[in-house]
């Protein structure tokens, strides 16, 4: 298969990785990043062995980057009305979404991989880059987290 063939095959497992790491409207950008980068590597998509565990790992990392060029360029801790320890309130947004968007990148990732593609915690290990055991410890300290939030 040439590049563009497999890219068309994996464009929307892609798109929905990065919109459940990031939020709809960077999952466009995120994945333009990560395909033109590998683009530009020799052998583009076609040298490599498995493209989709390659794509969505560096979608992860490209998420990763931004979350923390973000976060060290805030210098000022804003929560908007609503908000409260990061969370917003019932009636701005469901508690279970609001918990889910407040995860760190790769609790949301190996959550997104096992809970919503189904992967078992090895496979999410391979497309994250980890070992199984981190996979399912990113797994107790997201649910750890949802629980805390139902709880309170």
């Amino acid at each position: 298969m040439d590049d563009s063939e497999i890219y068309a095959s994996v464009r929307r497992d892609l798109m929905r990785y990065a919109t459940a790491l990031t939020g709809p409207d960077a999952a466009d950008d995120v994945v333009s990043a990560v395909v033109a980068r590998t683009l530009a590597r020799p052998g583009g998509l076609s040298g490599l062995r498995e493209p989709k565990h390659y794509l969505m790992k560096s979608v992860l990392n490209e998420v990763r980057s931004r979350h923390r060029n973000r976060t060290r360029r805030s210098d000022v801790s804003f929560k908007p009305h609503g908000v409260v320890d990061g969370i917003p309130d019932s009636s701005t947004a469901s508690i279970v979404d609001a918990v889910i968007a407040s995860l760190p990148p790769r609790q949301r990732a190996a959550a997104f991989l096992v809970f919503h593609e189904e992967y078992t915690p090895s496979e999410a290990a391979a497309v994250m880059g980890c070992r199984p055991a981190t996979v399912r410890r990113y797994l107790h300290l997201a649910r750890t987290r949802l629980r805390e939030a139902l709880d309170g």
